[in-house]
């Protein structure tokens, strides 16, 4: 975390001294799709009667919006999207389940600050609103016989609201614009008190960018 918010700052401050290729005053609009590498933070839950800890891992999943972004001045930009994201996570096998996974579509907002330090390179970073509008669990569960059931639940203990940090790079070439970002999860998305877990998420996005003046 700390080596983030250092990045963060000397960016920042990098960008102030240099310039972007876009006009002030003029907007942008990108259709966008891509790939998420989303997971869950491990949840403090153990197997009952033993000390196996429940473990999450990455999930591979589909994103995809549009993104709006007016050029303010030579240097820095502000953009506004609109993105369909499949987040989630692979829940690792262990004694009690196996082929577990969580499913949680989310409709993202994210507002951020685009940073130009380098021709058609900017970082970015802002806050995203997230509500979620599906939340689905599926598992096979051990009965302690050797039997395993299989379990699927859109009645989850997830709630509906997510607030992350998005920060990241976004590079145009030509009329497309490729963007990369870690969405740092900042709440805690479940309704359990005994439990935190924070949302995860790599996205790699390729765009179309449209002038709109």
């Amino acid at each position: 975390m700390k080596k983030i918010l250092l990045t963060l700052i000397t960016l920042t401050l990098t960008a102030a001294s240099c310039l972007a290729q876009n006009e002030a005053g003029t907007w942008t609009l990108t259709p966008k799709a891509g790939l998420n590498f989303a997971r869950l933070t491990d949840p403090d839950i153990y197997i009952e009667m033993g000390d196996e800890k429940v473990e999450y891992t990455y999930k591979p999943a589909l994103t995809a919006g549009i993104e709006a972004e007016y050029q303010l001045n030579s240097r820095v930009g502000l953009a506004a999207e609109l993105l369909y994201s499949n987040q989630g996570c692979i829940v690792k096998d262990n004694s009690a389940f196996r082929n577990g996974k969580n499913t949680l579509h989310y409709l993202n907002l994210p507002l951020t600050a685009k940073f130009y330090f380098a021709p058609n390179l900017a970082f970015r970073v802002g806050l995203q609103p997230g509500f979620a509008l599906g939340r689905h669990i599926e598992e096979d569960e051990n009965d302690g016989n050797g039997q395993w059931t299989h379990h699927s639940s859109s009645d989850t203990w997830f709630r509906r609201f997510d607030l992350s940090l998005p920060l990241g790079l976004s590079y145009n070439i030509g009329a497309f614009e490729v963007d990369a970002r870690y969405n740092l999860g900042l709440n805690n998305i479940t309704d359990v008190d005994a439990v935190k877990i924070h949302n995860r998420v790599l996205q790699i996005t390729i765009g179309y960018r449209f002038a709109m003046n």
